[in-house]
């Protein structure tokens, strides 16, 4: 785990550089499945609405253009930084919403304890729900492009997180021709919408 007083600006590495080459064929290989790949249609079908929490506009942007591009209706997709995610604000997060949480293996301490704190909340919050008032919660890798090694070159990083594990891994279906032209820094998901599961149930 990397201190934060050795992380560059996450704004500008995050905004400005390109996927590394050796992640792309871990990339195709979520969006060529369909246990592993939702469009943004399916989303729109399945959540009643999208909640990214993230360390800044920035991140947002370069991590989830294809779901802010894509102009899904007033609303839908809200972003929210982590400093405005509290035991009360939760309460008002409608049933239903798929809540995007950056990760919590993700290399860099304070954004590490940041989103395990809110994952706890959020935890806490859905046990007070009832079942059928839920939100979906899933984890998306801020910083995994930059310290983690993929699969296929023998690393795992998140094979430590208990639940959090390649096989809770999925993407977002690519917008664009190039797999890496849709955004910046496409983030691979970890924790399945209840639509993944059912797909891999059924499949």
């Amino acid at each position: 785990m990397r201190p934060d007083d050795q992380r560059p600006r996450s704004n500008s590495f995050i905004a400005d550089a390109r996927v590394p080459g050796r992640w792309i064929d871990v990339l195709d290989g979520l969006r060529a499945s369909d246990e592993t790949r939702l469009s943004i249609d399916d989303v729109q079908a399945a959540a009643a609405g999208v909640l990214v929490v993230a360390p800044s506009t920035e991140v947002a942007s370069a991590c989830f253009s294809e779901l802010l591009d894509a102009r899904l209706g007033d609303g839908f997709v809200e972003i929210l930084g982590p400093e405005h995610l509290s035991a009360e604000t939760a309460r008002d997060v409608p049933a239903g919403t798929w809540v995007f949480l950056p990760h919590r293996h993700d290399g860099w301490t304070d954004l590490e304890a940041t989103s395990a704190r809110l994952r706890t909340l959020l935890v806490n919050e859905n046990t007070a729900r009832a079942q059928h008032a839920t939100l979906t919660l899933i984890e998306y890798g801020v910083n995994l492009w930059l310290w983690a090694e993929p699969p296929h070159l023998g690393g795992d990083p998140v094979c430590h997180a208990g639940e959090l594990s390649w096989e809770n891994a999925w993407a977002l279906a690519a917008t664009s021709p190039d797999p890496a032209a849709s955004s910046p820094r496409p983030p691979i998901y970890f924790g399945l919408p209840p639509l993944l599961r059912k797909r891999r149930r059924l499949g």
